[in-house]
């Protein structure tokens, strides 16, 4: 679904990440989500965010 008219954000609290803003944001223009290596487990720890850098 896209909403071209809406300015989308994306919210983030891993303060680790160098994409991580001091307003809980990420400053990055779109993120990867992958899905962690050997987790089939269908709970939301099951995803991660693949455009993760460490600071």
């Amino acid at each position: 679904m896209s909403f071209p008219e809406q300015n989308q954000t994306i919210k983030c609290d891993v303060h680790t990440c160098q994409h991580h803003t001091g307003e809980g944001k990420c400053n990055l223009g779109s993120i990867k989500v992958a899905p962690r290596q050997g987790c089939n487990s269908g709970k939301c720890d099951e995803s991660e965010c693949a455009s993760y850098h460490n600071k």
